[in-house]
């Protein structure tokens, strides 16, 4: 099977053999790819690699009919996106969390705008995190993995606003009774809830909630392994509070 100008991203790179690179992409019409890049990694005429960019739009074209593909060519589709600072380690973490979790070879094309449609605001404005969590929510209704959050999953009522709630995940929201909602980590608020349902970003508060309820359900989904991105923020932030 050979694919030729597919639009896609370079999520993450490692050096293969003498002069060759193991690429992972995400790209539109074919979702997450794994290519060999042989020689990508040797000098050309002009002394330079074949470098790949990270959170940059690139054309691929590959050919192969088995997991790993051959990578022919890669040209860049438009202005190269450099992030900086926070912007960067959100790029980090986006770039992880799609390495981790996207089956290969299924397609995501609505996911794959909404990443492409971040990162240029990333470059351009830096980080929005109410888009963060409409992408996260977004990639976990994409990879089958949708909240419900209109309803109690235990009894199947709406929800109250004024009562607290703890995410299962593959279960759904269930009431915390009988303790203190301020005393148990993970408390979720039925207001802030609802709002997030109603994709309502506006109160920080929502914000907030929605990145401890999409953060514990990710990390239910990352089956215990690690995200190299969130303790390269947390060294960043150390070091620039020293």
């Amino acid at each position: 099977m050979r694919i030729q100008s597919e639009p896609g991203f370079v999520l993450h790179v490692t050096p293969y053999r003498d002069t060759s690179l193991l690429v992972d992409l995400f790209t539109c019409n074919h979702g997450r790819v794994r290519c060999v890049a042989k020689g990508f990694r040797k000098p050309g005429k002009k002394g330079s690699s074949r470098a790949l960019f990270p959170y940059t739009e690139y054309l691929f074209n590959w050919q192969g009919r088995g997991e790993l593909k051959n990578l022919n060519r890669a040209d860049i589709a438009a202005t190269p996106v450099l992030l900086t600072q926070q912007a960067l380690f959100v790029g980090l973490y986006l770039n992880e969390i799609l390495y981790r979790l996207l089956q290969e070879q299924d397609a995501y094309e609505a996911l794959y705008q909404l990443y492409r449609q971040l990162m240029i605001e990333l470059a351009q404005k830096g980080v929005d995190e109410s888009a963060l969590r409409r992408f996260e929510l977004s990639l976990l209704q994409q990879l089958g993995y949708g909240l419900v959050l209109d309803s109690d999953a235990e009894r199947g009522v709406p929800l109250r606003s004024d009562a607290y709630y703890r995410y299962i995940p593959e279960q759904g929201l269930q009431e915390i009774h009988g303790q203190r909602a301020e005393d148990l980590g993970g408390a979720l608020m039925g207001a802030e809830l609802m709002a997030i349902a109603r994709d309502d970003f506006s109160r920080d508060e929502t914000v907030k909630t929605a990145k401890r309820l999409t953060r514990g359900v990710i990390d239910f989904y990352l089956n215990g392994r690690q995200l190299h991105s969130r303790e390269l923020y947390r060294q960043f932030l150390q070091d620039g509070t020293t």
